[in-house]
């Protein structure tokens, strides 16, 4: 079989600089200081968080932050933060990534103590700035226009397509079913689709946000975070809780004790109180899910040759884990910007069948120069 996984790089050769980080930071400035936002989305201090995290790269560089860095992942993070910020360039605000923003922020508010739900709320709307950007005002779902004709039929020459971007270019533009592993503009949130198994439950768990679906993008699935176990996590978070809820649905329909138990759960305690009346409507509705959103199992699973197009070997090594373990995969075929990129590919993916080959050429050869 033939598989493709695309990134980001894709959307800026057809939709040029605009989707480049840079471009993406400016504009989240930009839109707040020329009022081009929702602001009962997110507040403006939203940029001005920006322009802070940004005084405390040095600090994080040279080791400041190192005590805030409570878990594996972080200080794996951290490190591979050090080394690709370290040395003696200042960067300027546009100049960091968005993502990497993230990492800032959570070192920043644990060092002050700051935590949830304040932490998690800030974090959500610090989020949605950097979404609203990406989506451009909807110019980014326009790429597919500038598509030449030969890449389509590239595209559609594979038997599955997986992408890590959040637009629908590829689904709309060459007309195949794409596998957002990171999410989609045109998904909703479980915790905002009102058909979702979690608002089925009684409690209103938005705590009475209010939802505006003129803005349905900032209230969809899109992953960002900082750190590849993160990503993995959200991922994989649908696909555990349904087994677990499974068990207990099963549990409490065949089980006497076991319903006899759950029904005598306090009421007074929120978390056992939710879950309580999840299972039981599980019981009585047994095709009642979790949508898992996140199709990132079909990487353990592919066979074949997989072609990676648009993605630094440096990010989304989560993705690249999987992939590295699938001994199914027999080639793979990445498409590399320099010789950096392409020794970074070979070491990423050492023991395996590799070819790297020159991007650049690859898209002059599909016409996309």
């Amino acid at each position: 079989m033939k598989n493709l996984l695309a990134g980001n790089g894709v959307i800026i050769q057809f939709g040029g600089s605009d989707y480049l980080n840079s471009s993406i930071v400016r504009r989240a400035i930009t839109n707040v200081k020329t009022g081009n936002f929702p602001s009962h989305l997110y507040p403006a201090e939203c940029a001005k968080l920006l322009y802070g995290l940004q005084q405390e790269l040095t600090k994080v560089v040279y080791g400041e932050y190192d005590k805030f860095a409570t878990t594996s992942y972080i200080r794996s993070s951290l490190d591979d933060f050090k080394r690709r910020y370290g040395g003696s360039q200042l960067y300027e605000v546009h100049e960091i990534g968005f993502e990497d923003y993230f990492l800032i922020f959570e070192l920043f508010h644990v060092s002050r103590g700051i935590s949830n739900p304040d932490r998690f709320n800030s974090r959500g709307v610090f989020r949605r700035m950097f979404l609203d950007s990406v989506y451009n005002g909807g110019k980014i779902e326009l790429v597919y226009r500038s598509f030449a004709t030969p890449f389509v039929h590239w595209v559609r020459s594979h038997d599955n397509v997986f992408t890590t971007n959040y637009d629908s270019n590829l689904d709309v533009g060459c007309g195949v079913d794409v596998h957002h592993l990171h999410g989609c503009f045109k998904t909703l949130s479980e915790s905002y689709d009102p058909n979702s198994f979690r608002n089925q439950l009684t409690d209103d768990l938005l705590d009475g946000e209010k939802v505006d679906f003129t803005y349905p993008y900032l209230y969809s699935n899109a992953l960002v975070s900082y750190v590849g176990e993160l990503k993995e996590y959200a991922m994989s978070q649908s696909t555990v809780a349904n087994s677990g809820m499974e068990k207990f649905a099963n549990g409490y329909r065949d089980d006497p004790a076991m319903r006899e138990q759950i029904d005598a759960w306090p009421e007074d305690d929120d978390l056992t109180r939710r879950l309580k009346e999840a299972i039981r409507l599980k019981a009585d509705n047994p095709d009642l899910k979790h949508g898992e959103q996140y199709p990132h199992q079909m990487l353990s699973e592919i066979s074949g040759t997989l072609r990676i197009v648009g993605l630094s070997p440096s990010n989304d090594g989560h993705l690249f884990s999987r992939i590295h373990a699938n001994d199914k995969i027999l080639d793979i075929v990445f498409y590399c910007f320099g010789e950096q990129e392409a020794e970074d590919a070979k070491n990423l993916f050492r023991g395996r069948r590799v070819e790297v080959v020159d991007v650049r050429e690859h898209w002059a050869h599909l016409g996309c120069s």
